[in-house]
């Protein structure tokens, strides 16, 4: 990527005054049952470009970027901490707030009415998906993805407590452009599947070592045996979120076997199917606890669980080989 990590010192003092950026929270509301970040440092970011065949390709396909930083909640309610589960939970519910994940745009009729003056409010994403508890070089991380429903990239987020009231946040946000398209849908031409694997290298490398006194914090947790609670999209969502790729699937994008003045949006089975495929569980190695495609109704507040033994099978042999 043509930018380079030099501006970033190589070791930070997480203690000393002044490390730590506050975090304006005043304009986003957050859900409830949630907690968020008052502060953050940003320790690292990278970026790969992917490149497809020479010439016919263009040069570049997509990228992969990824920010680590470690945020810090100012309070928490007594008694609670960042190493038990739960309300590790509840800091990972905090991402979606109304300027995060939860963010929206201007959405529109299904047949275009230009004195149709309603406001549609679209989510942006659809998450969060494929989440789990993974075991990571002696660490816990808890894993979702979220995918881009308009014109943002499709991001990874790796959640890790390195303290009390300490996290450690990666985030991979995943950019692909092809020509002759400019939406979420047609651009799954390019297939994901080689910045995943970029990715899951890259975190297979990390290893997180606590401080004395955060190791201390850690050993004065306990969480019960099996206890891994996780959160996923409903199934309201997901219907919602099929409608939104598929009117935004002829966003620059022409079928050149149709007239220019034609439908060019995908079938809707094709993008029902496509997002179907999208929300099912993949294990990740390590794993844990997988939670199911999807909440039945809207009870998105909801943690539910998943034990080891309940986990696809096939899916983590695949994995692990």
């Amino acid at each position: 990527m043509p930018f380079a990590c030099d501006n970033e010192p190589n070791a930070f003092d997480l203690n000393a005054p002044g490390t730590f950026e506050a975090i304006d929270n005043t304009k986003a509301p957050f859900p409830p049952g949630s907690e968020y970040a008052d502060r953050r440092i940003k320790i690292w970011t990278c970026g790969w470009n992917f490149t497809g065949r020479p010439l016919l390709d263009r040069g570049s396909l997509g990228n992969l970027e990824v920010e680590l930083v470690v945020e810090e909640i100012d309070e928490l309610p007594i008694n609670c901490s960042l190493f038990r589960r739960d309300d590790m939970l509840r800091y990972a519910k905090g991402l979606f707030s109304e300027d995060w994940l939860a963010s929206c745009h201007l959405g529109y009729k299904e047949e275009r009415d230009p004195f149709d003056l309603t406001k549609y409010r679209w989510r942006d994403h659809l998450a969060p998906l494929n989440n789990q508890w993974l075991a990571r070089n002696g660490s816990h991380w808890l894993y979702f993805e979220a995918q881009s429903l308009h014109i943002r990239s499709d991001e990874f987020y790796w959640l890790c407590p390195i303290g009390h009231r300490r996290c450690l946040r990666a985030t991979f946000s995943v950019s692909r452009w092809l020509s002759n398209t400019s939406n979420a849908y047609r651009k799954q031409r390019s297939p994901i599947t080689n910045y995943r694997e970029l990715m899951e290298k890259i975190m297979s490398t990390i290893t997180v070592q606590l401080s004395e006194a955060a190791r201390q914090e850690q050993a004065s947790i306990a969480n019960p045996e099996g206890h891994y609670p996780l959160f996923q999209c409903t199934k309201t969502e997901v219907e919602q979120a099929k409608h939104i790729l598929y009117m935004w699937s002829d966003k620059g994008y022409r079928d050149k076997s149709k007239p220019k003045d034609a439908d060019h949006r995908a079938p809707k089975e094709e993008v029902a199917a496509f997002v179907e495929e999208r929300i099912q569980p993949r294990p990740l190695p390590g794993c844990l606890a997988i939670g199911p495609a999807h909440l039945p109704g809207d009870n998105t507040g909801v943690p539910t669980n998943a034990s080891p033994s309940q986990l696809p099978t096939e899916g983590c042999q695949a994995e692990s080989k």
